[in-house]
């Protein structure tokens, strides 16, 4: 018998890309609209393909959502599963598992309403709750023979746990992530601490510094306080670069022409300053970059192309905001920021392959739900850049291998810091 493996043929590659089109467009609108109110004509519409490829592909509507949801349920096995926690107390295995899932719920929450409502839930899915479900009585059991938890029936109180977190995390389908994220942080606590026992809140450093962790009630004066959240990455896109990350964040701010003394102070310093970027970075985008058939010399947006080449930063002169903020949190971090007009975006952004007939070239695109709006790396269309109109900015940031979330964060979070004191 011959078992050589033979490459695809052209017609199971366009075969394949029809479908993958597909399914990015029913993600967009079965996330978006839910079930009964998603249309086959309109993601046949969005995905540039008849209605009857549609259905050739998938059978029927619910084929196409069952479709969905597996790719889903892949994605919450890499949240769930990938390096999982060995080592550590009982409790602190609870409490990763905890976190594991609080995050999925604040980073994916469409993703997670999709898991919760599917009716009926397949086979699939139906296992995968209960293998963690068990694994979440196990834990609490071995935390109970040790003294570390209360004497809890830990099947009933892993039963209890799981149906809490998820009614809990379907608060995002009324709330905004910013208030979701404060109750996902909340019921952390919750959990934690109705299931450790005093000798356990004791001696377990990392329960402990859980529950002393509460932040202070905010005053009426205080800035609301933006949630940073990874937006989806659609398609075989996902899957060719699992590691490939878009962040995102809003913030009221307003454009300047001129930025405030402190801020243009700052860039001034940084000016010509080595070593200030993070080492890794321009190493990490320049990789990507190869890998989707990119020349880094060709980067068009000024921040990225101060993460290619940190080096290249000493003649960079004050532009006013959002510019400003851009530059310095790139300098400073080594992570390329992108700013949009909020109110000019149609829904979420997402980092999806360019598809064919679209305006922008470039392989890789992020996109709202109707268009792209900035080529990875590339031109970013100016309808959606901000104005001194603009009220509320979209800051989006790309993450490739190697770069740590930490620095994502800590470049956002510089942004929208000298974004405050310009308004």
């Amino acid at each position: 018998m011959d078992l050589t493996l033979q490459a695809p043929t052209r017609s199971e590659r366009r075969k394949a890309r029809t479908a993958g089109a597909i399914l990015d467009a029913a993600e967009r609108h079965f996330l978006q609209h839910g079930f009964e109110a998603t249309k086959v004509d309109e993601i046949a519409d969005e995905a540039d393909v008849a209605v009857g490829s549609v259905y050739n592909h998938f059978t029927s509507k619910e084929g196409l959502y069952a479709a969905l949801l597996e790719q889903t349920l892949d994605l919450f096995d890499v949240y769930m599963d990938e390096e999982p926690r060995r080592e550590g107390t009982a409790l602190e295995q609870l409490l990763d598992i905890a976190g594991r899932l609080a995050r999925f719920g604040r980073e994916r929450p469409g993703h997670l309403r999709l898991l919760l409502e599917a009716q009926p839930p397949s086979e699939r899915l139906t296992k995968t709750l209960a293998d963690h479900e068990r694994r979440t009585a196990a834990l609490i059991e071995a935390a109970v023979r040790r003294g570390e938890a209360r004497p809890l029936d830990s099947r009933r109180a892993a039963a209890f746990l799981w149906s809490a977190w998820g009614g809990v995390l379907t608060l995002a389908r009324r709330r905004d992530d910013r208030e979701l994220r404060a109750v996902l942080e909340a019921g952390l606590r919750i959990v934690i601490g109705g299931v450790a026992s005093d000798d356990g809140r004791r001696r377990d450093t990392a329960v402990r510094a859980l529950l002393e962790s509460a932040p202070a009630p905010a005053s009426a004066g205080d800035p609301p306080r933006e949630a940073l959240r990874r937006a989806p990455v659609l398609g075989a896109l996902r899957s060719e670069l699992p590691e490939l990350a878009l962040w995102t964040v809003e913030v009221a701010a307003k454009p300047s022409p001129k930025s405030p003394t402190a801020v243009r102070r700052r860039l001034k310093q940084l000016a010509g300053a080595t070593g200030t970027a993070r080492e890794s970075s321009p190493w990490a985008y320049r990789v990507l970059l190869r890998q989707l058939g990119l020349d880094p010399a060709e980067a068009q947006n000024a921040t990225e192309r101060l993460a290619l080449r940190p080096d290249d930063h000493d003649q960079i002169a004050s532009a006013g905001l959002p510019e400003d903020a851009l530059v310095v949190a790139t300098i400073e971090t080594g992570v390329p920021l992108l700013a949009f007009d909020a109110a000019k975006l149609h829904g979420e952004l997402a980092l999806r392959r360019a598809r064919p007939g679209e305006v922008l070239e470039g392989s890789v695109v992020i996109a709202d739900e109707r268009a792209p709006v900035a080529a990875l790396f590339g031109e970013t269309i100016a309808a959606v850049a901000p104005t001194a109109k603009t009220k509320r900015i979209a800051l989006a940031a790309v993450q490739a291998k190697g770069v740590p979330d930490l620095s994502v964060e800590e470049a956002l979070w510089t942004a929208i810091e000298i974004m405050r004191e310009g308004s």
